[in-house]
């Protein structure tokens, strides 16, 4: 039974893991993460946010390439859903997985 448990755990823990890809809002805002830990947020009609992510224990760090900014923020990604605080903020956005 531990041994099940063991492997479930691991599991879930693996997909919460799987940031990559091609992620959008509610908001018409889409968010694509890549392999080599570089992301960009954009509109269909302009590009809002683009940098590095180094994921960490407890956040990923952003350092954004489109201005002089840095900062940590916290997530949580679920099978099909992310979860991200908005910076220096209260709010989070809600992404869902696109591909």
């Amino acid at each position: 039974m531990k041994k099940l448990f063991f492997i479930l755990l691991s599991t879930f823990t693996f997909a919460q893991q799987d940031i990559y890809g091609l992620w959008v809002n509610q908001d018409g805002e889409y968010v694509t993460i890549r392999e080599n830990n570089t992301f960009e947020r954009f509109t269909k009609e302009f590009t809002l946010a683009k940098g590095n992510i180094e994921l960490m224990e407890e956040g990923m760090r952003i350092v954004r390439k489109d201005t002089l900014d840095t900062y940590q923020l916290c997530y949580y990604v679920g099978n099909e859903t992310m979860v991200v605080c908005r910076p220096r903020d209260e709010k989070a956005w809600l992404f869902y997985k696109l591909k």
